[in-house]
């Protein structure tokens, strides 16, 4: 009797092994819609988008109950975040407008000073949460000739109205459109 017991509880240990989880790499951005560039459009070139320490990894963050951030398992980015949002920030704006041209600042230079402006970003919350929300918050400066001509803090959230960390990843990139379009509309008053 013991040994079948044993053996029955052998089973059941075996039997509840998890089983092997796939891993999801997400891109944040769609990428850019071809286009011809205007070049009599304001720049503005992003200049820098840094982010926290806990969101310098690979796995999405996930904030739970009671304000614990959780690096989930099995679900990555596929590029360092901050260039992500770089990347998304750019493709958003340029997508979406044509009088701001919008470009990564590594990739290019101004054409003229007087029509080219500059933002760097600080990033201190980028994650869906447990209440069925993503979450993007941090401040931004807005730079023409390196000097500061305007500072921000934001704080956008979105509900979820879908499972699953495709949409979740789906609607932060909204988010950082809606970030894109608050600095678009700010620069498009500057001269």
């Amino acid at each position: 009797m013991k040994k079948i017991l044993v053996s029955l509880g052998v089973v059941l240990l075996v039997g509840c092994q998890s089983v092997t989880q796939s891993v999801n790499i997400f891109q944040l951005s769609s990428g850019p819609q071809s286009a011809e560039v205007n070049f009599d459009a304001k720049q503005l070139l992003i200049k820098r988008v840094a982010v926290v320490d806990y969101l310098k990894q690979s796995n999405i963050v996930f904030e739970g109950e009671g304000g614990e951030l959780i690096a989930t398992r099995y679900q990555l980015w596929a590029e360092p975040i901050d260039k992500g949002i770089s990347r998304s920030l750019i493709n958003d704006i340029n997508n979406a407008q044509s009088e701001i041209r919008a470009d990564d600042h590594y990739f290019t230079r101004c054409r003229e000073q007087a029509k080219c402006y500059s933002v760097e970003i600080y990033v201190e919350k980028f994650y869906p949460s447990f209440d069925s929300t993503v979450k993007f918050a941090g401040k931004y400066k807005l730079y023409h000739d390196d000097k500061v001509i305007s500072q921000h803090d934001f704080s956008l959230q979105k509900d979820l109205n879908e499972d699953g960390y495709s949409h979740a990843v789906a609607t932060l990139d909204k988010l950082v459109s809606q970030l894109g379009q608050s600095i678009v509309k700010q620069v498009s008053q500057l001269p």
